[in-house]
This record gives C-alpha cells, sequence and structure tokens, in this order.
C-alpha cells in the first residue's frame, strides 16, 4: 500500500473521531438524588447485633399433644451501643410483625396457612408479656455505652389444635422487626 492511501484512511479515521466528538452530550437534569436523617438517636444498634436468631431446634411432634406440654423458652439478646443518657434515660421497644388472629398478641409464623394455630410470644426476662405491634411500658436505660436487653420467647398452640391434633410436622419461621423509641 502507498502513502498517499495510507495517509488517506488514516485523515478519513481521524476526521470521522473528530466529527464524533462534536456531538453534544445529553444529560438528563437533577437525575441523582441524595438523602438521610440526621438523628441524634440515644443509643446505637450495631450491624453486628441488628440480625437477631432464636432457634427452637426439634420439638416431637407426640411431646406436644402430652397434657400439660410447655414449648420451651428460648432467650434472645438485643444490644444496643454508645448510649448517651444525656439525651434519654428511657426507652421502650416494638417488636413489628404479622400477628397471628388466632393467638391475640402473638407474632404468626411465616406460611401460617401449614400450622395456624401456633404462634410466637415474647415476653420480658421478667415474664413479663410483649404483644406484637406494640410497644413495652417505658424501660431504663441502665448505663452509658452498651446494654443488652434480654428477652424469652415461646411457641404457643391453640387448644383446638392440640386436642385435635392438628400440628402439621415441618420447618416453623417468623420475622418481626424491632423498634426502640427513647424519652
Amino acid at each position: 500500500m502507498n502513502k498517499k492511501i495510507r495517509f488517506g484512511i488514516l485523515f478519513v479515521l481521524l476526521g470521522n473521531l473528530v466529527a464524533m466528538g462534536t456531538y453534544p452530550v445529553q444529560a438528563a437534569q437533577n437525575n441523582m438524588k441524595i438523602k438521610g436523617t440526621l438523628v441524634n438517636s440515644p443509643c446505637v444498634v450495631l450491624p453486628e447485633n441488628s440480625k437477631v436468631e432464636v432457634d427452637y431446634g426439634d420439638i416431637r411432634l407426640l411431646d406436644i399433644y402430652e397434657p400439660g406440654f410447655q414449648f420451651p423458652n428460648e432467650q434472645f439478646t438485643l444490644v444496643l451501643s454508645d448510649c448517651d443518657l444525656t439525651i434519654a434515660q428511657k426507652m421502650k421497644v416494638k417488636f413489628s410483625g404479622t400477628e397471628n388472629l388466632q393467638l391475640p398478641g402473638s407474632l404468626a409464623l411465616t406460611g401460617s396457612d401449614l400450622n395456624p394455630g401456633l404462634g410466637i410470644f415474647i415476653e420480658l426476662s421478667d415474664g413479663t408479656p410483649m404483644k406484637i405491634n406494640q410497644f413495652s411500658s417505658l424501660m431504663p436505660i441502665s448505663k452509658a455505652g452498651k446494654n443488652e436487653l434480654q428477652f424469652n420467647s415461646f411457641i404457643k398452640a391453640t387448644s383446638d389444635v392440640v386436642n385435635n391434633k392438628q400440628v402439621k410436622v415441618g420447618k416453623i419461621s417468623a420475622t418481626a422487626t424491632f423498634i426502640f423509641e427513647y424519652e
């Protein structure tokens, strides 16, 4: 290939690149939104403490039908960090989720059509019942820094489900969101 042809091809390619760069770039205005909330929260739930798992393990179906059977209590802890008593000294907690209407105040099982007669109850460590979707009474934030709140949870069955032996075998689960309010 001679020098004139190579130069001509190079000139055409460079001309096209320059021409492509002359078109105006189109952009939508205000197409990015940044938001957040500035809060003065007295305590913080750290990411490593933001998910709580309660495991009941295996429960024998035959045991459930025994007279006087009680599902075991399982304890769990909510950890609050960096508590500042100059901002608030009291708080209340709520567990928000789907209530089992057959067992008022209890958390419905996920996919409760399998076992609608079972619910999960939550209580404070002293045995005070907590109803799903309702705040607890005010309790003191015990100290500055880290605070651990102890709770119990247990499964309960309606008497009809037990008397008619209608509990179905399978995995059980439920989900709730814990919410704190400070004063």
